[in-house]
């Protein structure tokens, strides 16, 4: 039998233990994943809307592509979010992510896998965090889609990712 300490109601000790052990889980916020996200700055911003990607943050410099671009450095840990602003579920699917070292996912995400590429589906309203190293891969460009909305050239959900190689310095 549980003992109650003086002046204290069963009732309050009950309201306290149900908000408690779901904020210590990670539940109703968002989840555990929800506070690792905000533990890194994301390099890329990449927001799923109108059956299109747009990058938010990280754009390729330099006049607009007909591809949504991002460039990113070998040898460095990076940091994409993909958020889904639609009323559908998305996915971004890309050779590179085969290819990625030590890949960590945050958020509420499906495994995609193809032939030739891996990714994750995002459903709609949520976001995911993609967070690894850039190997020097031997490719200077990746190409990033949608499975559902991009698999073809026409389609609207498809987009490129460059590969920076940092150069040597001439002593």
């Amino acid at each position: 039998m549980n003992k109650i300490g003086r002046g204290e109601n069963p009732r309050s000790q009950w309201l306290v233990t149900a908000c408690v052990i779901p904020l210590a889980l990670g539940l109703g916020s968002g989840g555990i994943s929800s506070a690792e996200e905000l533990l890194y700055d994301p390099d890329v911003i990449l927001v799923m809307k109108d059956k299109g990607f747009h990058v938010i943050k990280g754009a390729q410099p330099g006049k607009p592509l007909p591809n949504p671009a991002f460039s990113l450095q070998v040898g460095r840990d990076l940091v994409i979010q993909l958020r889904n602003e639609d009323e559908v579920a998305h996915e971004f699917v890309s050779p590179l992510l085969m290819k990625a070292e030590d890949l960590q996912i945050s958020g509420r995400a499906t495994l995609v896998y193809t032939h030739t590429a891996f990714g994750v589906r995002v459903e709609p309203k949520d976001s995911v965090t993609l967070r690894f190293d850039i190997p020097d891969a031997g490719f200077d460009k990746f190409h990033f889609w949608c499975n559902i909305h991009g698999k073809f050239v026409d389609d609207t959900m498809r987009g490129e990712i460059f590969i920076l190689h940092a150069k040597q310095s001439s002593k």
